[in-house]
Protein backbone atom coordinates (compact mmCIF):
# COMPACT_ATOMS: atom_id res chain seq x y z
CA UNK A 1 0.00 0.00 0.00
CA UNK A 2 1.45 3.27 -1.02
CA UNK A 3 1.62 5.95 1.61
CA UNK A 4 0.84 9.69 0.93
CA UNK A 5 4.34 10.55 -0.09
CA UNK A 6 4.39 7.74 -2.45
CA UNK A 7 1.17 8.53 -4.08
CA UNK A 8 1.69 12.65 -4.64
CA UNK A 9 5.25 11.01 -6.35
CA UNK A 10 3.92 8.31 -8.73
CA UNK A 11 0.93 11.02 -9.70
CA UNK A 12 3.56 13.69 -10.23
CA UNK A 13 5.49 10.98 -12.32
CA UNK A 14 2.19 10.07 -14.16
CA UNK A 15 1.07 13.87 -14.46
CA UNK A 16 4.56 14.21 -16.61
CA UNK A 17 4.37 11.31 -18.49
CA UNK A 18 0.72 12.40 -19.84
CA UNK A 19 1.80 15.94 -20.50
CA UNK A 20 5.43 15.73 -21.64
CA UNK A 21 3.30 16.19 -25.61
CA UNK A 22 2.06 19.54 -24.50
CA UNK A 23 2.26 21.79 -27.64
CA UNK A 24 5.30 24.66 -27.43
CA UNK A 25 4.10 28.22 -26.76
CA UNK A 26 5.57 31.01 -28.41
CA UNK A 27 3.62 33.50 -26.73
CA UNK A 28 1.56 36.38 -27.98
CA UNK A 29 3.72 39.45 -29.39
CA UNK A 30 2.37 43.13 -29.78
CA UNK A 31 4.60 44.39 -32.12
CA UNK A 32 8.60 43.86 -30.74
CA UNK A 33 6.84 44.89 -27.19
CA UNK A 34 6.77 43.12 -24.28
CA UNK A 35 3.88 43.10 -22.94
CA UNK A 36 1.81 42.82 -19.59
CA UNK A 37 -1.54 41.87 -18.42
CA UNK A 38 -3.28 44.89 -17.49
CA UNK A 39 -7.10 43.16 -16.90
CA UNK A 40 -8.51 40.26 -17.09
CA UNK A 41 -12.42 38.97 -17.83
CA UNK A 42 -14.05 35.76 -17.46
CA UNK A 43 -17.04 34.63 -18.47
CA UNK A 44 -18.88 31.29 -16.94
CA UNK A 45 -20.52 30.05 -19.79
CA UNK A 46 -21.41 26.41 -17.64
CA UNK A 47 -23.86 27.05 -14.95
CA UNK A 48 -22.65 23.74 -13.60
CA UNK A 49 -19.92 25.13 -12.39
CA UNK A 50 -18.96 26.02 -8.59
CA UNK A 51 -19.91 29.19 -7.02
CA UNK A 52 -17.17 31.57 -7.56
CA UNK A 53 -15.23 29.89 -9.83
CA UNK A 54 -15.11 32.50 -12.45
CA UNK A 55 -13.49 35.36 -10.01
CA UNK A 56 -11.64 33.04 -8.75
CA UNK A 57 -10.16 31.96 -11.95
CA UNK A 58 -9.79 35.62 -12.89
CA UNK A 59 -7.86 36.57 -9.23
CA UNK A 60 -5.40 33.75 -9.85
CA UNK A 61 -4.73 34.70 -13.91
CA UNK A 62 -3.81 38.19 -12.63
CA UNK A 63 -1.18 37.18 -9.28
CA UNK A 64 0.33 34.82 -11.86
CA UNK A 65 0.66 37.66 -14.25
CA UNK A 66 2.05 40.09 -11.70
CA UNK A 67 5.27 37.82 -11.98
CA UNK A 68 5.58 38.71 -15.95
CA UNK A 69 5.46 41.97 -15.54
CA UNK A 70 3.43 45.14 -14.45
CA UNK A 71 5.03 47.78 -17.74
CA UNK A 72 5.45 48.04 -21.44
CA UNK A 73 2.13 47.61 -23.55
CA UNK A 74 -1.10 46.34 -22.08
CA UNK A 75 -3.13 43.82 -22.76
CA UNK A 76 -6.23 42.39 -21.82
CA UNK A 77 -7.73 38.84 -21.42
CA UNK A 78 -11.43 37.48 -22.32
CA UNK A 79 -11.47 34.09 -20.91
CA UNK A 80 -14.51 31.89 -21.78
CA UNK A 81 -15.11 29.18 -19.52
CA UNK A 82 -17.21 26.21 -21.12
CA UNK A 83 -16.53 23.09 -18.84
CA UNK A 84 -16.08 22.77 -15.36
CA UNK A 85 -16.54 19.04 -14.72
CA UNK A 86 -16.23 16.98 -11.45
CA UNK A 87 -15.57 13.34 -12.49
CA UNK A 88 -18.09 10.49 -11.62
CA UNK A 89 -16.77 7.46 -9.78
CA UNK A 90 -19.24 4.99 -11.24
CA UNK A 91 -18.69 6.54 -14.77
CA UNK A 92 -15.12 6.56 -14.06
CA UNK A 93 -14.71 3.00 -13.30
CA UNK A 94 -16.84 1.82 -16.02
CA UNK A 95 -16.33 3.75 -19.44
CA UNK A 96 -13.92 6.13 -17.95
CA UNK A 97 -14.40 10.06 -16.56
CA UNK A 98 -12.18 12.71 -15.54
CA UNK A 99 -12.34 16.56 -13.94
CA UNK A 100 -11.71 18.58 -16.52
CA UNK A 101 -11.86 22.38 -17.28
CA UNK A 102 -11.85 24.22 -20.49
CA UNK A 103 -12.02 27.91 -21.84
CA UNK A 104 -10.88 30.00 -24.69
CA UNK A 105 -9.07 33.01 -23.90
CA UNK A 106 -8.69 35.93 -26.59
CA UNK A 107 -6.29 38.41 -25.91
CA UNK A 108 -6.53 42.09 -27.18
CA UNK A 109 -3.92 44.80 -27.22
CA UNK A 110 -4.98 47.10 -24.50
CA UNK A 111 -4.45 50.44 -26.54
CA UNK A 112 -5.71 49.72 -29.96
CA UNK A 113 -8.26 46.75 -28.63
CA UNK A 114 -7.32 44.82 -31.65
CA UNK A 115 -7.29 41.01 -31.12
CA UNK A 116 -3.69 39.59 -31.09
CA UNK A 117 -4.36 35.88 -30.65
CA UNK A 118 -7.13 33.62 -29.37
CA UNK A 119 -6.22 29.65 -27.92
CA UNK A 120 -7.72 27.27 -26.07
CA UNK A 121 -6.68 26.11 -22.56
CA UNK A 122 -7.70 22.77 -20.21
CA UNK A 123 -6.82 21.40 -17.31
CA UNK A 124 -7.01 18.50 -15.21
CA UNK A 125 -7.71 18.79 -11.57
CA UNK A 126 -6.52 15.33 -10.54
CA UNK A 127 -2.74 16.28 -11.39
CA UNK A 128 -0.39 18.81 -11.34
CA UNK A 129 2.95 19.17 -13.61
CA UNK A 130 1.14 20.21 -16.39
CA UNK A 131 3.11 23.48 -16.29
CA UNK A 132 6.59 22.17 -15.75
CA UNK A 133 6.32 19.46 -18.12
CA UNK A 134 5.65 21.71 -21.18
CA UNK A 135 8.40 23.99 -20.31
CA UNK A 136 10.82 21.56 -19.44
CA UNK A 137 11.76 23.01 -16.03
CA UNK A 138 12.65 20.78 -13.06
CA UNK A 139 9.55 19.71 -10.89
CA UNK A 140 11.54 19.60 -6.91
CA UNK A 141 10.08 22.40 -5.24
CA UNK A 142 8.46 24.23 -7.83
CA UNK A 143 5.62 26.21 -7.87
CA UNK A 144 3.13 27.37 -10.73
CA UNK A 145 3.00 31.09 -11.67
CA UNK A 146 -0.26 31.54 -9.96
CA UNK A 147 1.17 31.47 -6.24
CA UNK A 148 -1.94 29.22 -5.11
CA UNK A 149 -1.17 26.00 -5.17
CA UNK A 150 2.30 23.94 -5.20
CA UNK A 151 2.87 21.44 -7.83
CA UNK A 152 2.90 18.33 -4.98
CA UNK A 153 0.69 19.72 -3.17
CA UNK A 154 -1.81 20.04 -5.95
CA UNK A 155 -1.29 16.65 -6.25
CA UNK A 156 -2.51 15.83 -2.51
CA UNK A 157 -5.40 18.17 -2.75
CA UNK A 158 -7.12 16.88 -5.63
CA UNK A 159 -6.16 13.17 -5.48
CA UNK A 160 -9.95 12.67 -4.25
CA UNK A 161 -12.43 14.55 -6.04
CA UNK A 162 -15.41 12.87 -4.33
CA UNK A 163 -14.05 13.85 -1.03
CA UNK A 164 -12.49 16.90 -1.58
CA UNK A 165 -14.34 18.76 -4.39
CA UNK A 166 -13.30 22.11 -3.18
CA UNK A 167 -9.34 21.05 -3.49
CA UNK A 168 -10.02 19.48 -6.62
CA UNK A 169 -11.58 23.08 -7.94
CA UNK A 170 -8.77 24.56 -6.65
CA UNK A 171 -6.31 22.85 -8.58
CA UNK A 172 -8.14 23.08 -11.87
CA UNK A 173 -8.38 26.67 -11.53
CA UNK A 174 -4.88 26.79 -10.45
CA UNK A 175 -3.80 24.48 -13.69
CA UNK A 176 -5.95 26.72 -16.10
CA UNK A 177 -4.54 29.82 -14.55
CA UNK A 178 -0.90 28.44 -14.97
CA UNK A 179 -1.82 27.56 -19.25
CA UNK A 180 -3.41 30.75 -19.66
CA UNK A 181 -0.40 32.34 -18.48
CA UNK A 182 2.40 29.84 -20.33
CA UNK A 183 0.12 30.45 -23.45
CA UNK A 184 -0.24 34.00 -23.72
CA UNK A 185 3.38 34.75 -22.75
CA UNK A 186 5.33 31.78 -24.19
CA UNK A 187 7.63 28.83 -22.84
CA UNK A 188 10.69 30.90 -22.61
CA UNK A 189 9.46 34.08 -20.54
CA UNK A 190 7.12 31.06 -18.57
CA UNK A 191 10.61 29.08 -17.72
CA UNK A 192 12.68 32.35 -16.54
CA UNK A 193 9.39 33.61 -13.85
CA UNK A 194 9.33 29.84 -12.61
CA UNK A 195 12.55 29.32 -12.25
CA UNK A 196 12.96 32.73 -10.56
CA UNK A 197 10.20 32.03 -8.40
CA UNK A 198 12.05 28.29 -7.37
CA UNK A 199 15.11 30.46 -6.66
CA UNK A 200 12.92 32.99 -4.59
CA UNK A 201 11.56 30.25 -2.84
CA UNK A 202 14.83 28.23 -2.15
CA UNK A 203 16.31 31.43 -0.19
CA UNK A 204 12.86 31.55 1.92
CA UNK A 205 13.80 28.16 2.73
CA UNK A 206 17.42 29.11 3.53
CA UNK A 207 16.41 32.56 5.75
CA UNK A 208 13.75 30.28 7.62
CA UNK A 209 16.09 27.19 8.26
CA UNK A 210 16.72 26.75 12.09
CA UNK A 211 20.29 28.31 13.16
CA UNK A 212 22.58 24.80 14.24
Amino acid sequence: MFDGKSWSLASLLAALALCACAGAAPGVMSGNETTYIESVEVVEHDTSAPEAFADTLREAVLTGAAFYGTTRRPITLRIDVDRVHFKNALRALTIGDDNQAKARVAVFDRPTGAQLASFDVSANGDVSGQLAASIGISVAGAFDPTGIVDIVGAIGSAASADINRSGTATAMRANLAAETLRQTFGDARTRAVTMAKQDQARERGQTNAPRK
